[in-house]
């Protein structure tokens, strides 16, 4: 078994290795990818400044024979590559956290945005300024919203199919929220454009609190801090989903088709070899035979490796009966012959030192 735990760790260093090199490789592909694209969205931005100095100098130039830019016709006021829309989706390029922030503070901030697909709000900039539409969908990471009715703009797919029109996304800056208050003056109740909102905790006294709007809306609520009401949330609606062919309905996962008692596991023993790879490397809990055979294995191999040794060769037998006779000999000893041998080689090798370095013995004593 220790084989196989060595085994398992070598597996799980090597994939550990495997996966950080792919992160590396990954995280440097997409620095590439990610100024690629604003290589890209770069020249966009020129382009489109060249455009619009042509398009102004052939408006001066033609008078009321231009061509009708805003209408789509041969490709004019058509995006032809909306790079810019949204970088995020391409490569790995994220908006900066303080530029949807500063988007979204008169709404209290793009972690707690005081806004919703719903809500009727006033365009401040554009060609469209000083109307109002719905709100059609919100992008938090980008500080954008997009709207039901207008900023939309022609866009070529790239399908060589006629250009469409779609909503362009537009800041969350440009927009204020309009909401029908009574006037403090006349009484008399109509669209007001709301500056500023804040978050704050639920009331008691929070209008349309369901439960739809408690699981998939906002659950906090909000308010005009110069006049202290809290303004309501559009009405929240839970989703709908279809169901499939492939999908399992709610009684068929709540049926119980499985019975044990205290004497048997708390699940089937073929459920463990689905939930994971039955021959994985990376294994480390085995059955009892498994271990048992593996056990088994080794004793064979070790009995064979004995079986192994027993048969020498001649030169091995004599090797070993050499290795026997000085075992038994022992640790030899010198003998006085033998250490007053060593003690001329040493004086001569001192006085040879000596002669060398031209020192007599006598001044080495002193």
């Amino acid at each position: 078994m220790d084989k196989i735990v060595k085994r398992v760790a070598h597996a799980q260093r090597s994939a550990t290795r495997r996966s950080q090199r792919t992160a590396r490789r990954q995280k440097i592909q997409s620095y590439y990818r990610a100024e690629q694209t604003i290589t890209v969205a770069g020249r966009e931005i020129i382009d489109n400044i060249k455009d619009a100095k042509k398009a102004a100098k052939e408006d001066w130039e033609l008078g009321p024979l231009a061509p009708q830019r805003d209408l789509g016709f041969n490709n004019y006021g058509v995006v032809i590559q909306p790079i810019r829309q949204d970088w995020s989706n391409y490569g790995q390029i994220k908006y900066q956290t303080k530029v949807a922030e500063q988007r979204c503070a008169w709404a209290g901030g793009a972690k707690m945005l005081n806004l919703a697909p719903g809500d009727r709000v006033v365009i401040l900039e554009g060609h469209d300024k000083g109307k109002i539409d719905t709100i059609k969908t919100i992008q938090l990471e980008t500080g954008s919203l997009t709207l039901e009715n207008h900023n939309k703009a022609m866009v070529k797919s790239m399908l060589d199919q006629p250009p469409r029109s779609q909503p362009m996304p537009l800041s969350v800056d440009s927009v204020r929220l309009v909401y029908p208050l009574p006037d403090p003056v006349t009484g008399v109740t109509k669209d007001t454009i709301i500056r500023q909102l804040k978050a704050v905790p639920p009331r008691m006294e929070s209008p349309n609190m369901t439960i739809e709007r408690w699981r998939y809306g906002n659950k906090w609520d909000r308010i005009v801090p110069s006049l202290n009401r809290i303004i309501p949330w559009p009405e929240t609606l839970a989703p709908q989903f279809e169901m499939a062919a492939s999908d399992t309905a709610r009684d068929q996962v709540e049926e119980r088709t499985f019975y044990y008692s205290l004497t048997a596991p708390p699940m089937p023993e073929g459920v463990i070899d689905e939930l994971r790879n039955k021959y994985s490397k990376f294994r480390t809990r085995h059955e009892d035979w498994y271990v048992a055979a593996k056990e088994s294995e080794l004793q064979d191999k070790e009995s064979r490796s004995k079986t192994v040794r027993a048969m020498q060769t001649p030169l091995e037998e004599f090797n070993e009966m050499q290795r026997a006779i000085r075992d038994a000999a022992g640790e030899p000893e010198l003998s006085e012959d033998m250490l007053a041998k060593i003690g001329e080689v040493m004086a001569k090798s001192k006085a040879e030192a000596l002669e060398r370095a031209g020192v007599s013995e006598v001044e080495a004593k002193q």
